[in-house]
């Protein structure tokens, strides 16, 4: 993400923009807190962790601020047609960017019925992934951001495991050297274990069994997370009927969650305040002033 940023911002100056229109700030938790807790700062919008987060939000002082924070997306199953199509869907959901985005399909809620068909099937395409270098044509999934990253993500996989939690492939670290850990799927998780209240950034799924679509609607709601969220059915006015009822800034019906320019994105509870893109991202900061002449 810093070279990106940086990348936009010479971009900026090879449009010939004013030199001051766009600048990166590179900083940690501490300098955020301090940058946004002065005067001169009027709003603030951040993606990042629940960490940055608070101390973004604990330096405002009743400023505006838009914060996009962590995310435990369900991906709700009540029906299928073609059980492959909707695991290739839930795979490339969950494996986006290696695992490593706010809005991935982490929690798969499958209804009873079709739970060990889609449990199969999810293993064995998990399995297929090829860790690598990104720019390898062969390379399916790339390393996690950082050995830190990966060194947390397989102490929450450890946990889970030594917990009573079910391991269907993956749940050690690839045998190469980076930051990789292999594509995992773990069932029979519980609320003892870490990896049913945590975000699992990186290429970990956790697999649900339910009876019926309130009880899925119960297990998505279930968490501190309110990003986004996807319901499959055949029965479109049933997947609407789920989607209202799941308690997340977004959902997608038959499509893992995604995001467009011109779509409002956003979450609830722990993932965050407000709303980014389209023109509810716009209104975020935009000063709604009234001006009345009697």
């Amino acid at each position: 993400m810093p070279k990106t940023a940086l990348h936009v911002g010479q971009v900026m100056n090879d449009a010939l923009l004013p030199s001051d229109c766009y600048r990166n700030v590179l900083s940690d938790n501490d300098q955020i807190q301090m940058i946004t807790a002065d005067e001169r700062v009027r709003r603030a919008s951040l993606t990042g962790s629940e960490g940055v987060g608070a101390a973004v939000a604990a330096g405002h002082s009743l400023k505006e601020s838009v914060l996009e924070l962590g995310g435990s997306d369900p991906f709700i199953v009540l029906d299928s047609a073609d059980p492959d199509a909707t695991v290739t869907a839930a795979v490339k959901g969950r494996m986006t960017n290696s695992g490593q985005s706010c809005i991935a399909s982490k929690r798969l809620i499958v209804v009873e019925d079709l739970y060990d068909e889609f449990v199969d099937l999810m293993t064995a395409k998990m399995s297929q992934f090829v860790a690598g270098d990104p720019v390898d044509s062969v390379t399916t999934m790339a390393p996690l951001s950082s050995e830190q990253a990966a060194r947390d993500l397989m102490e929450q996989v450890e946990d889970a495991v030594a917990h009573g939690a079910k391991v269907h492939t993956g749940e050690h670290r690839a045998d190469r050297p980076g930051a990789f850990v292999e594509p995992t799927v773990l069932t029979g998780v519980t609320e003892q274990m870490r990896a049913c209240s945590e975000e699992l950034f990186g290429p970990v799924a956790v697999v649900y069994s339910v009876a019926n679509e309130d009880e899925a609607v119960a297990l998505a709601n279930d968490s501190s997370f309110g990003l986004g969220g996807t319901v499959v059915s055949e029965d479109i006015e049933k997947a609407q009927r789920v989607a209202d009822r799941i308690d997340t800034g977004m959902v997608w019906i038959n499509q893992a969650t995604w995001t467009e320019p011109d779509l409002p994105f956003g979450g609830t509870k722990r993932s965050g305040v407000g709303r980014e893109l389209g023109t509810e991202g716009v209104r975020e900061f935009v000063n709604k002033k009234l001006i009345r002449t009697p």
